[in-house]
């Protein structure tokens, strides 16, 4: 028997998971043009349909369901051959991240984890790119957000608040706050990194969750990534809304320091570890978790 082409095994795979070409062709990089191609090759090459149209949706024969678990269990196969031959050839092990969690927590510590790790070379990818394991060449991702990709292994690091801050001189300068309501009355820093969810909060939020009314939550200076919001605190722009988590080593170094900390507000959104499921069980993997965990034991 001859084989269809790979990529129209895949394509068919990846549109049966999600019933939709649009999230294939996503989730591969490609254009749902290029999904409907493909799968229209592998009809061709089979003599049989595999989806039936209508309208906007699309839904899989019978014959088509009952080969789907055992092509994606031959993908998940495939993908677990790749990850054994990438542990003997690659040199390094990639953990994707934020830039601001980068910068503030792992950076200053990378050299703690070689130290006791030493046969393993951690490499870590900055990005504000969430991270497609299928296609790139990533051992594991350290991110903040709702986790709901169940084709992924993840564990949940810590809950994340954010918390007024500013710089102990520049409060000083003011002679400090008596009230949370105090706040608007000097320059405000936005930290519009958060902003990926609709529902984070804000200075906005932040008013209202405290009963002030009547000001102005919307002027001064805006940045969209965190660690630079935290800088401009840090050099005496005005008062920062941020997530407490990330400003932690500056708080504790004295650089920073919490407004009103018992006003924190949750973000409803965590810190998490992902990694291919196939992977998780990698000596790598296990140890940078650990680490992590015992990193952030004491937050």
């Amino acid at each position: 028997m001859r084989l269809p082409p790979l990529n129209a095994i895949r394509a068919f795979e990846v549109a049966s998971r999600h019933l939709s070409f649009k999230k294939a062709a996503e989730e591969l990089f490609v254009t749902p043009a290029a999904i409907s191609y493909q799968i229209k090759l592998l009809e061709e090459h089979l003599g049989m349909t595999l989806f039936e149209r209508h309208n906007r949706q699309v839904v899989l024969t019978k014959e088509a369901r009952q080969a789907l678990p055992l092509l994606s269990l031959g993908f998940e196969q495939i993908e677990k051959g790749i990850g054994l031959l990438e542990q003997v050839s690659s040199p390094n092990f990639v953990v994707s991240t934020g830039p601001a969690f980068a910068i503030k927590w792992l950076a200053p510590r990378l050299h703690e984890f070689s130290a006791l790790y030493p046969d393993v070379n951690a490499s870590i990818l900055a990005s504000l790119h969430i991270t497609n394991f299928r296609v790139e060449p990533v051992d594991a991702a350290v991110r903040f957000g709702r986790f709901d990709d169940t084709h992924l292994f993840a564990e949940k690091l810590v809950d994340e608040f954010v918390v007024p801050l500013c710089h102990p001189g520049w409060l000083a300068a003011q002679g400090g706050l008596r009230q949370p309501a105090d706040i608007f009355n000097h320059p405000l820093i936005h930290d519009d990194s958060i902003f990926f969810d609709p529902s984070a909060p804000s200075w906005e939020s932040y008013a209202q969750q405290q009963g002030i009314t009547g000001v102005d939550t919307h002027s001064g200076v805006r940045f969209n990534q965190a660690d630079h919001a935290l800088q401009a605190a840090m050099d005496g722009a005005g008062i920062v809304l941020s997530r407490s988590l990330l400003a932690e080593p500056d708080v504790r170094a004295g650089r920073l320091v919490k407004l009103f900390p018992e006003t924190a507000m949750d973000t409803g959104m965590a810190r998490y570890y992902a990694c291919p499921r196939e992977k998780a069980d990698r000596r790598e993997n296990q140890v940078f978790l650990a680490w992590l965990k015992s990193l952030l034991a004491d937050y």
